[in-house]
């Protein structure tokens, strides 16, 4: 036998009104197959006898049992369960039929009526049905109208989410739940082609993990106006409520809500291949973060389209809560700040097009110590190739990687796809000036140049300099010009170079690189040229041991990967002459891994505190973490010559290893400057 719903039902009510009669015959049925909108019963039975009334008032009732040994609801989730209900069937004398008893469902998500008591009524008269399920705690009540058997209204305390696991895992492939209750009133509407939720939820301490991890949520609340519509393969969302304390995890996004309601207006469709539109996202977290914004994105999950309306995020509150994962994500875990930002964006096919952003007494300071701003304020304000009026930024005093920066007002004009300075800033540093000569910012560029900029240093003071970088105290001035500098794809290039005047000569920086430069792993390329500079001051910052003279060399193709040498090809030469000190000596011997030319000059070395020298080299190229070493010129018998002496008492150092690890050679340098002179026995 095959029969629709609304038949069985009615069937169901004759059979009833037969049972009444004054034979109080038994019935029993059996179909093997009964569908409705949105559920499918097979091998049901149901059977109807007289039962005993040891009470006056349960007279005429009767004895009701229906078993579906197997049931598919899809919109739960549920497949091949199989449901029992025992009862106690009575038509009161109004004419509505009464039925109470228990209810077994096995095999449904989160033991879902596993041992559930229902309570029904039936009312011929108005065509209506009512249910109401308990179990332990958990209350579900139903009414649905007989002409119309795929309308259910429903209320629901208590309902535990895992019930809902299959529906979840319909709507949403690989999510699962792990806690969670839901109260409220739900309006179910399950036509053939449409299924379509609507009512007012209230959710508490809800848990839920999906795509391996990569979006998931606890102790979640939230309450409001929820609707849901699937039609054709896509899917239709709209929330209007608030939400409440908890967790959540999406992608990069990880979410800590406050403890007071903050509110959500939220509609999305996500379409049959996958793409997501959400034309309506307004948060509102009062002392936290306000959002009024649209998105898109493909069937990939690529975001394809942002409009920020508006954004106001109060610091440190927005940051704690909502940008905690991506800041750590891009290698700020420890960013602080306090103050005010607020803005609009618009980001299409790609391409930002509109950026606007203003800081209001905004403090903030990166735990890596890359870089930090105080006094923050004021903004600007972009659109691609479109005017916009002239804006302000200014702090009170900044740094980058412990180097401060004075107090500066930079004003800005938009220019097209450009955002610039409209005049030069100078900006104080250490002592002397960084001139901000040409700023051009590019937000909406995908490929090449983001930022352009060229700039001086002048008057810089080493001794400063060297004390905010924890280095040896050089001393000496800091200047040179970048004409070029251009910043894209996360490198900065810079054309021209710096000349440090230390130690009397000079130090010139060209082809200077930088990528990455507040990553977790900067990566630092340049070319170093050495003239005239004074060996006594040097070696005398370095506690090497005393040498006097002038320095000349090289560092070409030096790269650093956060901050450390990776590659060179370093040549330094004193070819001028001058004294070496005994622990100098020692020193370079001990580099070089190499020892004297003769056994009467160790014997020296406990006699005179220096030596006269004519030429002093040494050079090491560094490749795959070894160093190979040279010196002035390949030494008689092997090796190579580091110190040429000249005159009495006449000294000569070699080298003898030209290969040497890196660490091995660090830990040489260390030790040589360790402020421990070498006893010379």
């Amino acid at each position: 036998m095959r029969t629709s719903a609304s038949a069985y039902v009615r069937l169901l009510a004759i059979a009833l009104a037969l049972a009444a009669g004054p034979t109080h015959a038994a019935l029993s049925a059996s179909a093997t197959r009964i569908a409705g909108s949105g559920f499918v019963l097979r091998q049901v039975t149901l059977t109807l006898t007289p039962a005993s009334a040891p009470e006056p008032a349960l007279a005429g009732a009767l004895a009701l049992h229906l078993a579906a040994a197997h049931a598919d609801v899809p919109a739960l989730g549920w497949r091949d369960v199989a449901l029992t209900l025992d009862g106690t069937l009575l038509r009161g004398a109004d004419g509505r039929w009464h039925l109470d008893g228990p209810l077994q469902v096995r095999g449904a998500p989160g033991g879902a009526l596993a041992k559930a008591q229902l309570g029904l009524l039936l009312d011929p008269a108005e065509d209506t049905l009512e249910a109401v399920i308990d179990q332990r705690g958990v209350r579900l009540a139903a009414a649905v109208p007989l002409d119309t058997p795929t309308h259910v209204e429903l209320r629901l305390v208590g309902l535990p989410l895992a019930w809902l696991q299959g529906a979840l895992a319909q709507a949403w492939k690989g999510a699962s739940v792990t806690a969670g209750a839901l109260d409220g009133t739900l309006a179910v509407d399950l036509d053939p082609a449409r299924t379509r939720v609507s009512g007012r939820l209230s959710l508490v301490g809800f848990g839920f993990s999906a795509a391996q991890g990569a979006t998931a949520a606890q102790q979640f609340g939230a309450r409001g106006d929820v609707s849901f519509e699937q039609a054709d393969n896509s899917r239709r969302f709209s929330f209007d409520g608030a939400l409440r304390g908890g967790q959540l995890l999406v992608g990069r996004i990880y979410v800590a809500l406050p403890a007071h309601d903050a509110e959500l207006h939220l509609t999305a469709t996500r379409a049959a291949d996958g793409a997501l539109s959400v034309p309506r996202l307004r948060f509102d977290d009062v002392d936290g973060l306000r959002m009024d914004a649209a998105l898109t994105t493909n069937a990939a999950g690529t975001l394809t389209s942002l409009r920020v309306d508006q954004f106001d995020a109060r610091l440190p509150q927005a940051l704690q809560r909502y940008g905690q994962g991506v800041l750590g994500a891009i290698g700020y875990p420890k960013l602080e700040a306090v103050g005010r930002v607020q803005g609009q964006l618009v980001y299409a096919q790609g391409v930002l097009t509109r950026l606007q952003l203003n800081f209001d007494r905004v403090d903030a300071a990166d735990g890596g110590n890359r870089f930090a701003v105080a006094g923050l304020n004021g903004g600007v304000d972009w659109r691609q190739g479109a005017a916009a009026p002239a804006t302000t930024l200014m702090w009170n005093a900044a740094s980058l990687y412990r180097v401060p920066l004075g107090a500066a007002t930079l004003r800005w004009r938009a220019d097209g796809a450009a955002l610039a300075l409209s005049a030069p800033v100078s900006i104080p540093l250490l002592g002397g000036n960084l001139l901000l000569q040409h700023l051009a910012l590019y937000p909406g560029a995908s490929k090449g140049a983001r930022l352009v900029a060229s700039l001086a240093l002048a008057g810089v003071d080493l001794g400063q300099l060297s004390g905010a970088l924890g280095w040896p105290a050089f001393r000496g001035t800091l200047g040179g010009a970048l004409p070029d500098l251009r910043v894209g794809q996360g490198r900065i290039a810079l054309d021209g170079g710096l000349s440090l005047n230390v130690f009397g000569g000079f130090v010139d920086v060209t082809r200077l690189a930088l990528a990455h430069p507040f990553g977790p792993a900067p990566e630092l390329a340049a070319e170093l040229s050495l003239k005239g500079v004074e060996l006594a001051p040097l070696t005398g910052v370095f506690d090497f041991g005393q040498i006097t003279g002038t320095l000349d060399g090289s560092i070409r193709g030096l790269r650093l990967v956060d901050w450390k040498p990776v590659a060179f090809d370093a040549t330094l030469r004193a070819d001028h002459g001058g004294r070496i000190s005994q622990r100098a000596v020692k020193n370079l011997t001990q580099v070089g891994g190499g020892g004297l030319a003769g056994g009467l000059q160790a014997a020296m070395l406990s006699i005179f505190s220096s030596f006269p020298y004519g030429r002093i080299g040494l050079s090491c190229t560094l490749v795959g973490n070894v160093c190979t070493m040279g010196g002035i010129a390949p030494a008689e018998g092997g090796g190579y010559t580091i110190v040429e002496g000249s005159g009495l008492p006449y000294i000569k150092v070699i080298g003898h290893q030209t290969r040497v690890d890196w660490p091995t050679l660090l830990a040489r340098l260390q030790a040589a400057t360790s402020g421990q002179a070498p006893v010379i026995r």
